[in-house]
């Protein structure tokens, strides 16, 4: 696809650059969020743009357009020119021919895309319903949401580079808000994938439902440390909040707490934190990144050491090391640096097991505050937190809302055990439920 049109910038460019990337992106999503069995929102978009990169001179040059025509073309790559002149970055940029990958994934379901939109609009009417009718305690149903997105990639370069590919995916989530009395208590869940036919609204209402109404009642806890249990679901948002400090992006402009932590132990030993871009369960899947790179599997933290950081060809180059395929940019944007699958290796013990590590532990269900009261730069964190209380391996009651206190780093050190209750959130961060030697509680 586009083959004219790449065609058509490359031989433009050839004689009035020393280089050149192309890079397009096509992308259409749907979503709809209802309430009271009326769409309360509906939206659908079509973006469409090329963006290039050019070396002359040994700067870089970036623009971009969303008109398809031959003047449009030449007025990006005579732009880019203009900007390479502005820009003062002494980062050096090489464009080359890279290999694909050996793995065949696929990431475009054509069946999917063939969901009608009445179809998924009653799915997600049906979805709000059943929460409603699970339990008389259900007074409201603020988020039931479904949408799908599909997008076309394509790169190539005046080195012979020349990728491109196509995904799809469709997600469901939907919250469900409980009352007794005073009390009221909001739980979510969620599905992501790309076999429409393996969601099911009537699942995901129950599950939603039963979380919100579990956590009523709960209790005040005193001020202390106590063994932690946090679930699947907020293991992974923990990593997802601190994520951005594996980036050699960030670690080479001083902005990340693992800088000159290479090859050292920052965690327990049983802490394996990996980003796989070839997950064949991971919505963050694809076969290259933004400049062609062929994707992998990166093991960042093995066994407790430090191994590497999230590189694009530009920082790679800095540190003398080798990309692991995590750059990122679209049309508009200069290059950074994604994870993708980002995930901690599961364990292989029952999630229940955890509780019986100790005669009392909090284990926390739902935390938030994750942008004001988390800092990625020293790795502290207060957050407010929402779970219950277990007592000899039987959970008693759930419990108030409360502060946890901590950071990042002590946390992964302090991780004794590690479920096997892999799930990859709806941001494609993933984990198991952890046990947490102790973790500072307040009662809020």
């Amino acid at each position: 696809m586009y083959e004219k049109e790449f065609e058509f910038i490359l031989n433009y460019a050839r004689d009035i650059v020393d280089d050149i990337e192309i890079l397009l992106f096509e992308e259409s999503s749907f979503s709809t969020r209802i309430h009271s069995q009326e769409i309360e929102a509906f939206n659908y978009s079509d973006t469409k743009g090329i963006g290039i990169r050019i070396l002359k001179n040994g700067k870089v040059g970036i623009a971009y357009t969303e008109k398809f025509d031959e003047d449009s073309f030449q007025l990006i790559v005579n732009e880019a020119i203009e900007n390479s002149e502005l820009i003062e970055n002494d980062d050096e940029v090489i464009f080359e021919n890279y290999p694909d990958v050996d793995t065949d994934l696929q990431f475009y379901s054509s069946q999917l895309d063939e969901i009608k939109v009445e179809d998924k609009i009653e799915f997600t009417k049906n979805m709000e319903k059943f929460c409603r009718a699970a339990d008389d305690r259900i007074i409201n149903v603020p988020y039931s949401m479904m949408g799908n997105g599909k997008y076309f990639v394509k790169i190539a370069n005046s080195k012979g580079l020349s990728k491109e590919e196509m995904q799809n995916i469709a997600y469901a989530y939907v919250g469900c808000l409980a009352a007794d009395k005073e009390d009221k208590r909001m739980a979510f869940e969620f599905q992501i994938g790309r076999d429409f036919s393996k969601f099911d609204s009537h699942k995901l209402a129950e599950k939603s439902a039963e979380k919100s109404i579990e956590l009523l009642g709960g209790k005040d806890i005193k001020t202390g440390k106590y063994p932690i249990v946090l679930n699947n679901e907020m293991m992974a948002t923990i990593l997802s909040t601190f994520s951005g400090i594996f980036s050699a992006k960030s670690v080479q402009e001083g902005k990340s707490l693992l800088s000159g932590k290479l090859q050292q132990k920052i965690a327990n030993k049983n802490i394996s934190i990996v980003d796989d871009a070839l997950h064949p369960e991971g919505s963050g899947s694809r076969s290259f990144d933004r400049e062609g790179y062929p994707s992998q599997r990166t093991v960042l933290i093995d066994k407790g050491v430090l191994k590497t950081y999230l590189h694009n060809t530009v920082t790679a180059r800095k540190d003398k090391t080798k990309s692991t395929g995590n750059a990122v940019r679209n049309y508009k944007s200069s290059l950074s640096i994604a994870t993708t699958n980002f995930y901690l290796e599961p364990g292989n013990i029952s999630r229940k097991e955890l509780f019986n590590q100790h005669p009392q532990i909090v284990e926390i269900v739902s935390l938030q505050g994750m942008h004001s009261g988390a800092n990625p730069i020293s790795g502290d964190f207060s957050l407010s937190g929402e779970g219950y209380l277990w007592e000899k391996g039987e959970r008693k009651y759930s419990l108030k809302q409360f502060t946890i206190s901590g950071n990042f780093l002590e946390l992964l050190n302090n991780v004794e055990t590690i479920a096997d209750d892999f799930l990859f959130n709806i941001s494609s961060f993933g984990a198991s439920s952890v046990l947490i030697k102790e973790l500072a509680i307040s009662s809020s």
